[in-house]
Order: C-alpha cells, then structure tokens, then sequence
C-alpha cells in the first residue's frame, strides 16, 4: 500500500463456515487491511457462535442479513407455526438450539444496514440484500433497472450488498457498487471462499475481488459432527451441496418442490407441505441438481 491508501476487507454470507472464514482471515492478513466490513448472515453452517467470535475479536464492522433475521424471529416467537414444526425448517431450528445466548443478544444489537464513514474517504452504505429489504436479491446483468432504483434512493457514494454469492462490481450512475461474493458456498462455480477488498486511493475507492481455497473436508466434517447433516434435514444437505460444487442446488431443489406441490393442487402455497417435502427429497438427485429418474 501507499502512505496514503487505506484497505478494507469486505466480506459477506459466512453462514457459520469457520474454516471459509478462517481462510479469507489468513488472506487478508498479507495486504494489512485497515478494517472489516461484513454484509450480513451469519446462520446456516455448523459454527455460528465461533465466526461472530472471531469476527468481533477483529473489530469488525457487521450488519445483520435475512438469516440472522429469521433467526431472532424464531427467537421472538414472531414466527409461523410451521417454522416450528414443517420439515422445511429443519435447519432452522438446529441453528436456534446451536446459537448461544452471547450470539442472540450480539445478533440482535446489530443494523440491518449501517453507513461506513472514515476520514478522507467517500462513505459506503453496506446492506445485506438491498436497501429495500434484507432479502432482495440485486442481479446487474440480468436486472440492471433493479440496481439504478436502488442506487437512486442511496445517498453515499458507494454501496455493498451480498445475499446473492455471486460477486460483482461496477460504477453506474456515478456511484460505485459491489458484492463481494460469499465466504461460505459461492454460487458462481468458484469452490472455496470470496471475499473483495476496498482499497482508497487517488480520491476513489477500488475494488479487487479474491477467491481463497481452502479444505472443505473441514466443514463437512463440521456438518456431520454437529449434526447439522442429520438434523438440519434436507435444506442443510443442499446447503452443504452448493459449498461443493459452487451451484445453488437449493434453489434448484425448492423449484422442484413447488412444482410438485401444484401438481398435487396445492398452488401458490407459502411453505411447502411435508408430504410433498418427503416427495420431493426421495426424488430429488443433489448430486446432478435434478430430479432423480
């Protein structure tokens, strides 16, 4: 770096994956970063408590994602019935009988979104999904008319959203915005972790995305020993899935299950039912994404 650059690492979608973590940690270390950004969610792998950890042990400056959201939902009781009981949900619960009380009350004392100002630097505005709403999913190639709405209603230079894991970045309309991608389970092809960094210097913020390998057997291993693999039913087996391959196999799955589930007149249902859940998990080939034959 130059006397006069400044570096944040940004991160988002760590989902519990210590060893994804632990990787992009490791890896931001040899470019001396000045701080820590991350965009929401937390919950969905086996180690929740040990990343907030070890995030907040580096000062790091969080948000909470749509996880994080549903998570002091169910905390709260400010849930369906069926989060309690339907199969989908599976993970779910795991996830609230696995987080520790220090983890709720740190969840629950974070924005949902939060401005980044540092001296001399253009201000970011760090979301999870969009500014709109935690799960609001941004796609510029695909929805570039989505993100000149977003950006119209911010009124910082520069904003970083997740949610996807998918990374991108790019100027338009004179204001800067990216995804970093996910720590845990990219969704672009890549297998390992992603991160960006945002590096101040000659009066703009710059962007250099990274992807970091690590050894997934960890956190397989990690599903298996927590019993997220055996309790978190079939949402933490594509969950898992997707981090091996870098393919949303669960979006592809849910597809699949709402399809059945209006086949057997049950059209335009919120949740899917458990007798088409069961259907659709005896039927379904995580390996390939598609319904087995």
């Amino acid at each position: 770096m130059t006397e006069n650059a400044m570096c944040l690492a940004v991160l988002s979608d760590i989902h519990g994956n210590l060893p994804a973590l632990q990787a992009v940690v490791a890896d931001m270390q040899q470019y001396g970063v000045d701080g820590i950004v991350v965009a929401g969610d937390f919950i969905g792998s086996p180690q929740p408590n040990e990343t907030i950890a070890l995030l907040r042990s580096l000062g790091s400056r969080m948000i909470r994602g749509n996880s994080d959201n549903n998570l002091l939902r169910y905390e709260s009781n400010d849930l369906p019935d069926s989060w309690r009981n339907d199969l989908q949900f599976a993970l779910l619960r795991w996830a609230f009988r696995h987080v520790n009380r220090e983890t709720f009350e740190f969840l629950r004392s974070l924005p949902e979104q939060r401005v980044i100002e540092l001296p001399g630097a253009a201000a970011i505005r760090v979301v999870h999904g969009s500014p709109r709403h935690p799960a609001e999913a941004i796609y510029p190639n695909s929805d570039p008319a989505l993100l000149d709405l977003v950006l119209a209603q911010v009124d910082e230079p520069v904003l970083v959203c997740g949610h996807t894991h998918e990374p991108w970045a790019l100027t338009r309309n004179g204001k800067l915005a990216l995804n970093p991608g996910a720590v845990c389970g990219p969704l672009n092809g890549y297998v390992g972790a992603q991160y960006a960094l945002l590096t101040w210097k000659h009066d703009h913020w710059q962007v250099e995305q990274r992807a970091v390998p690590y050894d997934i057997t960890q956190i397989q291993d990690a599903f298996r020993a927590s019993g997220l693999w055996e309790e978190g039913g079939m949402l933490a087996r594509l969950f898992l899935r997707s981090i091996e391959i870098g393919q949303n196999v669960t979006e592809d799955f849910l597809s699949y299950a709402h399809g059945l589930a209006a086949q057997h007149g049950f059209r335009d249902c919120e949740y899917i039912p458990d007798v088409i859940w069961e259907s659709a998990t005896a039927t379904f080939d995580t390996h390939v994404g598609c319904a087995g034959t």
